[in-house]
């Protein structure tokens, strides 16, 4: 077949067009994957610093073991100040999947500014010590990509969260895959499944993220028990094994 000038000229921009295309996925890809995660990595070492040495601690770590851990009855704890909007008032530690989640911090909100340092705190949620659900959300995809291994979790594992005054260790009781319109999963009724008898205070956690990962069209939720509180002077013995 013999291609004029003009279907040459067309073959070429076609072609141009092709490759730009390709390249500009490529480069989105690369930035999504590893770039951002970069980035997000640097800026929640920077938060997690600043909030560890706003607590009078040495940054280089939260963790004594100097002193055999004791725990505090969870009803007498008092529940920590209600957070600021933004503000990073808590850390985050998964030892299942420690080298996604160890010492992330968790700031107040779930607005891209705060997912692309940490995990997010559902505003309208509970803090930790108080009755009802503490509701976190995580990247899966780029930006720290904290909740990257969620599938990695088991029930019976264990999620920690350390304030100034404590460590509040929860038990994951249940998980569910929803609709993302499903706000229902970060409000305080009762979900049967976590296993705590209408007599005794709803404490728990709930970790959200998108699922399937690379998408948003679901969510992923995880919902644990409140196990046992310590002081912060003596945290739980579990965060001194080798992360995974």
């Amino acid at each position: 077949m013999i291609q004029t000038p003009q279907r040459k000229k067309f073959l070429r921009i076609v072609s141009s067009l092709c490759l730009g295309g390709a390249l500009f996925l490529a480069s989105m890809l690369v930035y999504r994957l590893w770039i951002s995660n970069y980035f997000s990595d640097k800026a929640a070492e920077a938060a997690r610093e600043e909030l560890i040495a706003s607590w009078g601690l040495n940054t280089a770590t939260t963790i004594p073991y100097s002193t055999p851990a004791v725990t505090i009855a969870p009803a007498e704890v008092k529940p920590i100040n209600a957070p600021t909007n933004q503000e990073a008032f808590a850390l985050l530690y998964i030892p299942r999947i420690g080298n996604d989640v160890w010492a992330t911090p968790i700031f107040e909100g779930v607005q891209s500014k705060q997912l692309d340092s940490g995990v997010g705190h559902y505003p309208q949620s509970q803090i930790p010590g108080a009755d009802g659900n503490f509701s976190l959300f995580g990247h899966r995809t780029s930006y720290g990509q904290p909740f990257a291994h969620i599938e990695q979790l088991h029930i019976g594992d264990e999620v920690i969260v350390e304030t100034k005054e404590f460590w509040f260790v929860y038990t994951l009781k249940y998980d569910k895959i929803v609709h993302s319109s499903a706000m229902w999963i970060t409000g305080n009724s009762r979900v049967p499944e976590v296993g705590i008898a209408a007599s005794e205070p709803y404490k728990v956690i709930t970790l959200v993220t998108c699922e399937p990962r690379f998408s948003t069209a679901k969510r992923w939720v995880w919902w644990g028990a409140l196990k046992a509180v310590y002081p912060h002077s003596t945290p739980p013995s579990v965060l001194a094994k080798p992360r995974n």
